[in-house]
């Protein structure tokens, strides 16, 4: 039978860092789960702690070169049996060890298509941040509204609309959960915080901003039909950018 939830991680030399998501994962009362770690060919000591969790639970690993993040997730999705997949990257981890007990407990009817729930961030200035889905209708045009460590999605919906675009280096959840919307979704959101992340990820790091945020029209570009919204979108990257770049 299925495990009812598939967690796939990217990694690439990664090291220590992979440890806290290989023990969040392991460590879980619900058992019902797979684990995908797809690893870039790693070349620091991310293989040793692999291989020192294989067989303490259900984990699965593979270790090649690849083209980035979007191409290892969909190596993963490949191999995903899980009714519903998260992607919970190598420096994040569950809130605690109870979230896919208390997530099954409303999943279990499979009804959703998106489940929504909130995330923690480690600012390193500003200490830990609640950050939570968007639920005003229409915002995901302007912003992504989701948190991949937070999201579940039913595998259907990857039968529905693909995979994750390879185009994109940043923004390519951004473009999954777009198109996703598109088709009319159940989506659901839940209150209590089911991971943890760092502020030092490229989706929030300011770094990676500029390229971040080109990505973004990229997407809005690339998926948005509505001349109206289109119009809508310009003038808000007008004002949004610069604020961006101002808070950096």
């Amino acid at each position: 039978m299925n495990p009812f939830f598939t967690i796939i991680t990217a990694s690439l030399n990664r090291g220590p860092l992979i440890q806290k998501t290989l023990d969040s994962v392991r460590n879980q009362t619900f058992k019902d789960l797979e684990h995908l770690v797809i690893d870039g060919g790693s070349t620091d000591n991310t293989l040793e702690f692999l291989n020192a969790f294989a067989g303490t639970y259900p984990l699965a690993f593979f270790s090649e070169p690849d083209q980035g993040i979007a191409d290892a997730l969909n190596k993963g999705l490949k191999h995903a049996r899980g009714n519903y997949v998260l992607v919970l990257q190598a420096d994040d981890g569950f809130s605690d060890f109870h979230v896919l007990e208390n997530v099954h407990a409303l999943l279990n009817d499979q009804a959703a298509d998106i489940y929504a729930f909130p995330v923690m961030m480690h600012h390193p200035e500003k200490g830990k941040i609640k950050l939570k889905p968007i639920r005003l209708k229409g915002w995901n045009r302007f912003k992504f509204i989701f948190l991949h460590q937070g999201t579940f999605v039913h595998r259907r919906m990857f039968e529905k609309i693909g995979h994750f675009n390879t185009d994109y280096k940043i923004a390519m959840d951004y473009d999954f959960f777009y198109r996703a919307l598109t088709i009319n979704p159940v989506i659901r959101f839940g209150r209590f915080p089911v991971a943890e992340m760092s502020g030092e990820g490229i989706g929030t790091c300011h770094s990676y901003l500029p390229e971040r945020l080109k990505e973004e029209e990229k997407v809005q570009k690339g998926n948005e039909k509505t001349i109206g919204w289109r119009c809508l979108q310009a003038f808000f990257r007008c004002l949004y950018v610069p604020y961006k770049q101002l808070k950096k």
